[in-house]
């Protein structure tokens, strides 16, 4: 479990910007059934939100942990205004999973 962890964290790390939002949209969409109106609005979501922390990254702008936590809280708030009420609780509820399986459970 941990190499196929450390494997994709890699993999993660060498997309580009484009490629790590196209993949959270298409995770997004099996997941959650995503209406192509919806799809649309969550594609442009997770460019803008890999955009920033890309460029936070490489700014240095605060620690790694701390980025990642704010756009996670923004993804979170731009998701509701998008997403149904249930859409939104099953996203949550695999995020948590997740972060346990990641052993970051928040």
């Amino acid at each position: 479990m941990a190499t196929i962890t450390l494997a994709t964290a890699q993999q993660r790390q060498q997309m580009t910007t484009e490629e790590r939002a196209k993949a959270q949209t298409e995770r997004m969409e099996k997941l959650l059934t995503l209406s192509a109106a919806q799809k649309t609005k969550v594609q442009a979501i997770d460019l803008e939100l890999s955009k920033e922390m890309t460029n936070r990254m490489q700014n240095d702008q605060g620690d790694r942990r701390a980025v990642m936590q704010d756009i996670d809280k923004k993804r979170d708030e731009k998701y509701k205004a998008v997403l149904t009420a249930d859409q939104f609780k099953k996203y949550l509820t695999d995020k948590e999973e997740r972060q346990r399986a990641r052993g970051q459970g928040n």
